[in-house]
């Protein structure tokens, strides 16, 4: 029997007491294990990972006093999920705001083009060499009497 220092599935670090023949189930390597919780002897498994060098002790559903550990793991689940739903919600606000504002200035550059295009051609009216025509059409003074 070995123990080791495991971070449990509530968060907290716990010694758990690992035993048996180790599987290898892709990065991590299993023990069967146990930790204290709350004087009771909770059963599970102890998973080692390669990559992090960190151990992981998950408690068996139907084991030994495994019904302490899921009760902290719900707590503890239940307050991440509201908070995960409190930052997607902020997240949604300034994603819409951010779109309205995106809407904004595509009318704006839209509105640039067009002007941009109308002054690109009237520059190559008159590079073209063809008369310069005004933006309405030519009145007739007051004084002037019309056949």
């Amino acid at each position: 029997m070995e123990k080791q220092m495991v971070q449990c599935e509530d968060g907290r670090r716990r010694q758990a007491r690992i035993h048996g023949i180790p599987k290898q189930e892709g990065d991590f390597k299993i023990w069967q294990a146990g930790v204290r919780l709350k004087g009771k002897h909770v059963s599970g498994e102890a998973w080692y990972s390669f990559k992090t060098k960190t151990w992981y002790f998950l408690a068996d559903p139907d084991g030994k006093h495994s019904h302490l550990m899921e009760r902290l793991n719900t707590q503890l689940k239940q307050e991440t999920i509201r908070q995960y739903k409190d930052q997607l919600r902020s997240l949604q606000s300034r994603l819409t705001i951010e779109q309205k504002k995106i809407a904004q200035h595509r009318t704006a550059r839209d509105a640039l083009s067009t002007e941009i295009d109308a002054v690109e051609e009237k520059i190559n009216q008159l590079e073209s060499g063809a008369p310069l025509e005004a933006d309405r059409p030519l009145e007739y003074s007051r004084n002037v009497r019309r056949q």
